[in-house]
């Protein structure tokens, strides 16, 4: 360093007519931007470092309370194979294992939860494995509801059953006012003890705003032919097995995750978003993080463009850039090929924006129509 500093002075002192002052100036600015350079690189060397750590230290405790979770909830599951083993089947117990399945239910569904918000700092691997795991423990507590829970088999009796009048003669084909056939649907979604947020609806209108959304965590489930909309910064969304159906969330602090949807239009702003096992779905995305999608097919994906009053508080209170959109990056857990491109979704390009309002207005003035009929 010294016989760089003594060759740009006697670049200084020599001639006099500038010329040597100005290799010195180009000499020092090269010095200056390389090292420069370097901080940079060591810097962002420091920061990716600090990230993997993190990242690394969330993994572990992801897979260790994960784990723990697993392993409580199939204890559970034995328990109660076990007790009602030991004791005749009354309808006392029958009441109380009915009990124990509806809060295993809801165990599993909180520890999907808990996997869909994780999934920003986990391997597709590890979220594979994990979905596996989630989905082989809700099939396990189906079965064992089923062998200690039978469906009562239809008979003949021998005294006649007068039927009793309905009031309605239309609702008479259901018990549910919605006219929705719940006993075709899973345990988890036709359970009356878990508290969704919108359950059994169609052909509905529904707008949650301000405290009914604000940093909650929104369920919806069994909804037909309804339009939806979450103007406010939820804490994250979970929406299962719905058709004809279009929701419109404003920005979602951490996760979206869908299953069993058909025929439906999302519109999200999210740092996650995972889709399961849906067809024929339009997604307007906004999406910090990725999208994955697995066992889904026809899936078109265009930029989020969805908005009212409050949207842009919303997106600072859910801490969203939304300078940041990765709506095209999509993993297909069913493809893996990386050369080419997955069948199962596309983005929709050179086609005009959705108009929310226009679409809202159309689907308004059918119920009204309908009404009419």
């Amino acid at each position: 360093m010294n016989n760089t500093c003594f060759s740009l002075q006697n670049l200084g002192d020599d001639g006099g007519d500038g010329v040597s002052t100005i290799k010195k100036d180009q000499i020092l600015e090269r010095l200056n931007k390389r090292n420069k350079e370097r901080q940079n690189y060591l810097d962002v060397k420091l920061e990716q470092r600090h990230k993997e750590t993190q990242d690394s230290e969330g993994a572990d405790y992801f897979s260790q309370a994960f784990a723990d979770k697993v392993r409580e909830i199939e204890v559970r599951v034995k328990n109660i194979s076990e007790i009602s083993a030991k004791k005749s089947v009354g309808e006392g117990t029958s009441i109380d294992i009915a009990r124990h399945f509806t809060e295993i239910t809801m165990e599993i569904q909180e520890l999907q939860r808990y996997l869909t918000n994780s999934t920003m700092f986990l391997t597709d691997f590890k979220i594979k494995a994990c979905q596996s795991i989630v989905n082989d423990l809700m099939q396990t507590c189906e079965e064992a509801k089923l062998k200690l829970m039978p469906k009562k088999k239809f008979g003949f009796s021998g005294r006649k059953v007068t039927p009793k009048p309905s009031l309605n003669p239309k609702l008479a084909k259901s018990d549910n006012l919605d006219g929705v056939d719940n006993s075709e649907l899973p345990a988890a979604v036709c359970s009356s003890k878990v508290n969704w947020t919108l359950c059994n609806r169609t052909n509905e209108y529904i707008c949650l705003a301000g405290d009914a959304v604000h940093s909650k965590d929104i369920t919806i489930a069994n909804l037909k032919n309804c339009f939806v909309e979450l103007q406010g910064p939820a804490g994250s969304v979970q929406i299962s097995h719905c058709s004809d159906c279009t929701f419109l969330c404003g920005p979602i602090a951490r996760s979206l995750f869908a299953d069993f949807c058909n025929n439906c239009s999302l519109g999200a702003a999210c740092q996650q978003m995972r889709l399961h096992s849906s067809s024929q779905c339009q997604i307007y995305l906004h999406v910090t993080c990725r999208a994955i999608i697995e066992d889904c097919k026809h899936i078109e994906i265009a930029p989020y463009n969805y908005d009212y009053s409050s949207i842009e508080d919303d997106f600072s209170t859910a801490s969203l850039n939304k300078e940041l959109n990765n709506y095209k990056d999509v993993a297909d857990f069913n493809w893996l090929s990386p050369d080419v491109p997955s069948p199962n979704w596309h983005l929709v390009k050179n086609c005009p924006s959705v108009n929310w309002n226009e679409k809202r207005q159309e689907f308004l003035s059918r119920r009204v129509d309908n009404a009419s009929l």
